[in-house]
């Protein structure tokens, strides 16, 4: 990730099933299991994004509801196709708010991020 300004942190969502409920990512202290919550002050900065929909469908990570201005992506995956995608100026979360990934109905979604924690 090179240099990082802020405590580097992974996000993730993983479902074998039914993803099609928004459903915020779990953020871990990068390195570990430990997992973080943003406080209220905190900024998610996303570098890298990674999802993978196995037997195809519709997708969306967003920064909180969506809305015009939160995705952070959005598509029709081919079956076992997503997106691999690198920020070269991470894209910032609102205050707070810790991403929200929507996969595919019936079908198994992994959504992954890096990033760090700023205040």
């Amino acid at each position: 990730m090179g240099d990082v300004q802020g405590e580097a942190v992974h996000g993730e969502r993983i479902v074998d099933g039914d993803a099609s409920a928004p459903t915020n990512l779990t953020l871990y202290i990068s390195g570990s299991e430990t997992t973080r919550a943003l406080a209220d002050d905190e900024f998610l900065n996303i570098t890298d994004v990674f999802i993978l929909i196995e037997d195809g469908g519709d997708f969306t990570l967003s920064a909180g509801a969506a809305a015009a201005g939160k995705y952070i992506a959005h598509g029709d995956a081919a079956a076992n196709g997503g997106v691999d995608k690198h920020y070269n100026r991470p894209f910032v979360c609102p205050k707070g708010d810790t991403p929200e990934f929507i996969g595919a109905a019936a079908n198994r979604s992994t959504c992954l991020i890096e990033g760090f924690i700023t205040k």
